[in-house]
């Protein structure tokens, strides 16, 4: 069995509010090479002035099939960060097709106009999305008050900014019976890869199977020595678990 090493939360811009450049993402996608990762979700908040500008630019850098892009090896995965009207984000990470379907079906989202959790799971239900609730312990983005409807999730993330908390995500999400995914919300490019994923690969890599793999609770996640950087310290080592099911 081979395994991919995916980063499955990683944004563009260090500041939402400062334009994008296009050199941001090269550096990312090259870090993402060098450090060794396999496939790359890139979720910039999808309420960003500029947010389309990202994909315009992976459009004309990369190989494009089956709804993912290819650079230089790479497999990178259209996706977004969406927040909720109630207080939480959601990653979604799909297609650039079914990007563009679901700002169609909800309109364009900026700050102060969020859809409620369960308008943004309807309107992206038949859209083919991994949905994942982003840092779900995070203060005044707690996403445990929406209680049972956090089933219509594919998984809860375990969030590099929040591993103090991961014991109690296990938790949560066994309670739920969701799968556990890592991601390490980064705004710098050295943040990334400090938590990752490890997928299950046999043959072609696609969108479906990686649903499918993680909710057969097949995919793993590892704690990577990480940087201290913008105030925020990552203490170096090791820490994995499978997701969706707590670890001693």
């Amino acid at each position: 069995m081979h395994y991919l090493k995916a980063e499955f939360h990683c944004h563009v811009k260090l500041f939402s509010r400062r334009p994008f450049r296009p050199g941001q993402l090269r550096r990312r996608l090259e870090w993402a090479r060098r450090t060794g990762l396999d496939v790359l979700a890139v979720t910039e908040h999808i309420d960003v002035s500029d947010f389309w500008e990202i994909y315009h630019c992976l459009e004309s850098w990369c190989g494009h099939a089956s709804g993912m892009f290819e650079w230089r090896g790479l497999i990178v995965l259209a996706g977004a960060e969406v927040s909720v009207a109630e207080g939480g984000d959601i990653i979604m990470i799909g297609s650039p097709a079914a990007l563009k379907e679901l700002e169609k079906r909800l309109g364009r989202l900026r700050p102060g106009r969020f859809p409620a959790f369960q308008t943004l799971m309807d309107a992206s239900e038949d859209l083919g999305f991994l949905r994942t609730g982003a840092h779900p312990c995070r203060s005044s983005k707690e996403l445990w008050k929406m209680g049972p409807l956090l089933k219509r999730l594919d998984a809860l993330e375990v969030n590099a900014t929040e591993l103090s908390l991961a014991g109690h995500v296990l938790r949560k999400s066994a309670e739920l019976n969701r799968p556990v995914l890592a991601g390490s919300d980064a705004h710098h490019w050295l943040q990334m890869g400090r938590v990752y994923n490890l997928l299950p690969f046999e043959g072609r890599f696609t969108l479906v199977e990686l649903k499918q793999a993680v909710a057969q609770h097949r995919v793993t996640w590892q704690r990577n020595g990480v940087r201290s950087l913008l105030g925020k310290m990552i203490f170096p080592g090791w820490f994995s678990g499978f997701a969706g099911r707590p670890t001693p």
